[in-house]
């Protein structure tokens, strides 16, 4: 491919791409265990890395492989001793997470966009804004040809396969030129002509001049021969490390002996995994020696070959997209590529996007909100203004309340623990703040927090023969938009911290002390003085009284009876029969706002201690 196909971002022509070398030396990690009170992980792990040459980290399970990934991504720095360094100069930790990228062994998409607004959407999350619109549209098509992704290019991701999932994320990633690209067994879950398409990509962006590391988890024969670099990795030890055709001589040198026809990468395994007789201490004090001599190399200024002087058309395609923002990165010295602001308005576009086409979410939700208010309607038809009949208005009055809190609380909890995987991975590969992803998501669903409870209010207040004054109206509708914003703070709470499987049955789990401190089963003179205290706590007593007191408070007229004798016609009567004095509605919008601001608090201190935890 000549000059012509070329891609330029920002305006200028760009030089080849530059060359990194990551170096780590004597990398160490240790852990706090239930059996032992400092479980060293890794032991003293020293190698290199160079761009050109796609390396893979091999070993058995336990070995310390992901461990070292996340160790020398910048990911988990705590209980870390050593160096990691390129081009020979120590990391600050802050401005190489903007050079890296981290892909995990399951990568969470957003499955309601298509592959190429995903593209769209993190090219404007990870480009500068001196990055014209032209040259954003332009490197995404190429990048999609380059990962041979044009063909589903208007496909949903949920609807594409596993390989084109797993080349989706590199794209992602590739947006923003990462001179180091990471990846934790990216043929997981791949059959081998899947493996070998993703693998061969990669083999690409390593030729381009990338700086590509891999965990491989038992690669076939043809997988393996097309990495250039492998560390083998023991029980936290070093085993082996350099080029891949040096793997069987070093490994005999030590009494290993390969048979002929033998996969390394199994005979690898096996000898990581002490199967073989031979000298492992051996093997790990050549690992040691071989840094040592290379270290000594360098210092005398002598140089090691390097396989990224091969170049075909796909890589003249790649070398100038990858290299698309090596003039913006001196201009964008902030943490991030774009303001805050800037993110915050493309994470509110691409969640509501995501929101409104989600059938679970949108349609279902809108759904259940008008045929429950119809049911409702019919139930308890025409019992709102007969005092003969104001006892089962407080019943309607409290399934409202409940409905509305499980319409609005557990679509979250279904939906939300994979749009947090997806924050999580975002935000460790800086692609944007906690502070504007939170609002955002806060400000995208609150269209649906006040639409769902509008629509069911509108469809069974009427029928229902609820007093038609505007000021009652307004109050029963203000207080289930409060009661829908607590039951959607639930469900994003639940979502954020725990499986799927466990906050199904804490959300429901976590309303019943609610109900039962309300006032609507229990009264709250008959209970123990000493559990008076916690019906101020729930959330449920403020919205099932303030709905009490919207269409009971306030001074309502008697009610007409329609039998021979209403003894709660007096509405006095009725409220002071639930232990309800009357005109108490700011205090229980008031306790309402508390809760919502405690949650909304919750929720930060969640997402960060996810993302903590995740470190």
């Amino acid at each position: 491919m000549g000059t012509d196909t070329a891609i330029a971002i920002g305006g200028a022509e760009h030089e080849p791409p530059r060359k990194t070398t990551l170096s780590f030396q004597n990398i160490s990690y240790r852990v706090r265990h239930k059996d032992e009170p400092n479980k060293q992980l890794l032991h003293q792990v020293s190698g290199e890395f160079r761009s050109g040459r796609l390396a893979g980290i091999l070993g058995p399970s336990g070995a310390g492989k992901s461990t070292l990934l996340n160790i020398l991504s910048g990911f988990k720095t705590n209980n870390v001793t050593g160096n990691i360094l390129v081009n020979g100069t120590p990391i600050d930790h802050r401005m190489y997470r903007r050079e890296v990228s981290y892909t995990p062994q399951d990568v969470c998409l957003l499955g309601n966009i298509s592959v190429t607004e995903s593209l769209e959407f993190a090219a404007d999350l990870k480009l500068c804004s001196s990055v014209t619109k032209a040259n954003k549209s332009a490197a995404l098509e190429g990048v999609l040809k380059l990962l041979g992704l044009s063909k589903c290019a208007l496909n949903q991701v949920e609807n594409i396969s596993g390989g084109e999932k797993k080349r989706l994320s590199i794209a992602l990633e590739l947006i923003s030129n990462p001179m180091v690209m990471f990846f934790d067994e990216p043929t997981s879950g791949l059959d081998i002509i899947a493996a070998m398409q993703v693998v061969a990509h990669l083999k690409d962006l390593a030729l381009s001049g990338r700086c590509v590391i891999c965990v491989i988890h038992q690669p076939s024969s043809s997988i393996l021969q097309m990495f250039d670099d492998l560390l083998v990795l023991s029980e936290g030890h070093c085993l082996y490390r350099g080029p891949l055709d040096e793997l069987v001589s070093s490994f005999k040198a030590c009494g290993f002996e390969c048979p002929n026809y033998y996969n390394r990468a199994d005979f690898a395994l096996e000898i990581a995994s002490l199967k073989h007789e031979g000298n492992i201490l051996q093997l790990r004090e050549r690992a040691q020696q071989q840094q040592q001599q290379q270290q000594e190399a360098i210092t005398n200024g002598k140089t090691v070959p390097n396989s990224a002087e091969y170049c075909d058309e796909k890589d003249a395609m790649l070398t100038t997209i990858v290299e698309q923002e090596s003039t913006d990165r001196s201009s964008c010295n902030r943490q991030y590529p774009t303001s805050e602001w800037a993110q915050f308005v493309v994470l509110t576009r691409r969640t509501m996007l995501c929101t409104f086409r989600d059938l679970q979410l949108t349609k279902m939700r809108l759904l259940a909100h008008l045929f429950v208010g119809l049911l409702i309607a019919f139930v308890f038809y025409d019992v709102g203004n007969d005092g003969n009949k104001v006892l089962s208005n407080a019943s309607c009055l409290f399934f409202l309340l409940i409905f509305v809190f499980f319409a609005n609380s557990m679509p979250l909890v279904m939906t939300f623990p994979l749009e947090a995987s997806v924050f999580v991975r975002e935000r460790m590969n800086n692609w944007y703040s906690l502070k504007a992803y939170y609002f955002s998501k806060l400000i995208a669903d609150f269209p649906f927090l006040i639409l769902g409870p509008s629509v069911f209010l509108a469809t069974a207040y009427y029928l229902t023969a609820q007093p038609i004054e505007a000021d009652r109206i307004l109050m029963l509708w203000s207080i289930c938009i409060f009661t829908s914003w607590i039951a959607q703070m639930t469900g994003l709470l639940a979502g954020s911290i725990l499986p799927l499987e466990l906050s199904v049955f804490c959300v429901p789990c976590s309303l019943i002390p609610m109900l039962i401190f309300c006032g609507f089963f229990v009264r709250f003179r008959e209970m123990f003085d000493f559990l008076i205290p916690f019906t101020y706590i729930g959330y449920f007593r403020y919205s099932f009284e303030g709905a009490m007191q919207a269409i009971y408070g306030f001074d309502r007229p008697n009610l007409p009876c329609s039998g021979d004798f209403c003894y709660f016609s007096k509405v006095s009567k009725f409220l002071e029969s639930f232990d309800m004095l009357e005109n108490t509605f700011v205090m229980d919008v008031c306790g309402l706002l508390v809760w919502i601001l405690l949650l909304h608090i919750a929720l930060y201190v969640c997402l960060a201690w996810r993302l903590k935890r995740t470190r």
